[in-house]
């Protein structure tokens, strides 16, 4: 597999967030797959994703050597599984801790919101 690339790609913004938003998401998570499920489950830039966009991260990951698809289990079939190139995560180690932590962070945040609203 190749080296993972952290070139940035020069399309729209909306492309270019949503990148860094599935990046940041297979980081923290420690993904070895990723399918359009994951996608929907994501943050809120990828949770609005329509299926062509999310085909359009994928390809682009792809091209960046982040992802491969899933080989295909029967002719004229296409697979909607993407496995990580498991150089990601050496090669972006302290961004996925950094990512997991910024995470935690804000989830932690909104719990204890939650919890405020509840009780009162």
């Amino acid at each position: 597999m190749p080296w993972p690339s952290t070139r940035p790609y020069w399309g729209s913004p909306t492309i270019t967030t949503t990148l860094a938003a599935v990046a940041g998401y297979i980081l923290a998570h420690g993904l070895e797959k990723l399918t359009s499920r994951d996608i929907a489950r994501g943050d809120r830039a990828m949770r609005s994703l329509k299926r062509y966009d999310i085909d359009a991260v994928f390809d682009q990951l792809h091209a960046m050597g982040w992802l491969n698809r899933d080989p295909v289990l029967k002719p004229g079939q296409r697979s909607d599984t993407w496995i990580v190139n498991p150089r990601v995560h050496t090669e972006f180690a302290a961004k996925a801790k950094t990512e997991a932590d910024r995470r935690a962070k804000y989830q932690k945040m909104i719990s204890s919101m939650m919890e405020q609203r509840a009780a009162a």
